[in-house]
């Protein structure tokens, strides 16, 4: 595996950063498959997307060079941040962030850097480019990145250097919120690392699919214990678990084969908390064609975030947030599951660069959801 290790100068610190495995938000968990992994022959990325504002929404955004699909938070009308996108030339990224990298804090302008990358880069070497040559902005984060050319890598980076680790040929890489060029035993997700290694671990048959990410996403196993959270009928502690209360959504994205065109890119978007919403599917070369039930006000979105409440019943209770009912999640898993079944099934139907279908698919998406909600909550 290829591995390169870039570091610039950097100015006396002080303390080092402590270490906070047990921080409320912002703290995602993510794997990248090569494309001989994966089942459809295509590279994927998947980010569970942590953060304090559980409110996404998708959008396309014409960059300095290319186009891109990517998530946003609901509240950045101007789309600056992405927080995991793919654009019409392939190239991909998502990020987990770090915290035992910067020796100060975690750095809030990683959103930034990828859309500025979405918007220029098309290849890992583009994006590497980018990380030698200095961004001027307070970064602190591993960024899972794939191109069209079958490149795919996590670089580990701050504001003054980078590590690069390449995705062996034929396998698998994660990440949660610590890097491994970091302070050794500091940052934090230790738990939900020994999870998504558990369950990495346990490569199906045929390869990575959407499907497996999906089933990790709403995987209520400890890391460390290797206990159920759902074996039971009360109220367990999930906030070390890869479905947290802060789960703002999950992506599968899924980039292109040589053989492709580069815009044949496409995105499995879960909007707000996993085990309360399902899949919907868009595509970089649809553009602005984007389902509206997780664009613009994102009315999935909006469902999901009232279905974590009921599922977290003491939320907005300080202590009380980090508990959930596992009955109540128990009963909404098998709506969830059974709608999202039949999203991908419809989504695979769908010529992604035909115009008509993707309105069509977009149209029936809607009604889709309107039934789920019925469903839902009753």
């Amino acid at each position: 595996m290829h591995t390169t290790v870039t570091r610039f100068a950097a100015s006396a610190v002080a303390a080092l950063l402590l270490l906070i495995a047990g921080a409320k938000a912002n703290a995602c968990t993510t794997a990248i498959v090569s494309a001989r992994a994966s089942s459809t022959g295509r590279p994927m990325i998947w980010k569970q997307r942590d953060a304090d504002n559980v409110r996404n929404t998708l959008a396309h955004v014409k960059g300095e060079r290319y186009s891109y699909t990517g998530i946003f938070a609901d509240t950045d009308t101007g789309h600056r941040k992405t927080y995991g996108g793919i654009n019409e030339a392939g190239f991909a990224i998502a990020n987990n962030l770090s915290y035992n990298l910067r020796p100060d804090d975690t750095g809030t302008q990683n959103g930034l850097l990828m859309s500025r990358a979405l918007g220029i880069c098309e290849s890992l070497e583009d994006f590497e480019n980018m990380l030698r040559e200095g961004t001027g902005l307070e970064i602190s984060a591993n960024f899972a990145v794939i191109d069209a050319h079958g490149g795919a890598a996590y670089f580990e980076a701050w504001d003054h250097g980078y590590t690069r680790y390449d995705v062996p040929e034929g396998g698998v890489l994660y990440r949660t919120n610590f890097s491994l060029s970091g302070r050794e035993n500091e940052g934090g997700g230790y738990a939900r690392y020994e999870a998504i290694s558990r369950i990495m671990e346990k490569r199906p048959r045929g390869g990575y699919s959407p499907e497996f990410f999906l089933d990790a996403a709403r995987n209520f196993h400890h890391g460390f214990s290797g206990k159920d959270a759902l074996k039971g009928n009360t109220l367990v502690y999930d906030n070390h678990l890869i479905p947290r209360p802060w789960s703002a959504s999950s992506v599968i994205i899924e980039g292109v084969t040589q053989a492709q065109r580069p815009d044949a890119g496409m995105m499995w978007f879960v909007p707000g908390y996993p085990p309360c919403s399902y899949a919907v599917a868009a595509w970089v070369a649809a553009g602005d064609n984007l389902p509206a039930t997780v664009s613009g006000d994102a009315p999935a979105n909006a469902l999901a975030v009232e279905l974590m409440h009921k599922v977290h019943p003491f939320f907005q209770n300080e202590e009380g947030a980090e508990y959930l009912d596992v009955k109540a999640v128990k009963k909404i898993l098998p709506v969830v599951r059974k709608a999202e079944k039949a999203e991908l099934r419809e989504a695979r139907q769908t010529d992604g660069f035909n115009p008509s279908e993707v309105l069509g698919y977009n149209k029936a998406c809607e009604e889709r959801f309107e039934a789920f909600k019925q469903k839902v909550t009753r």
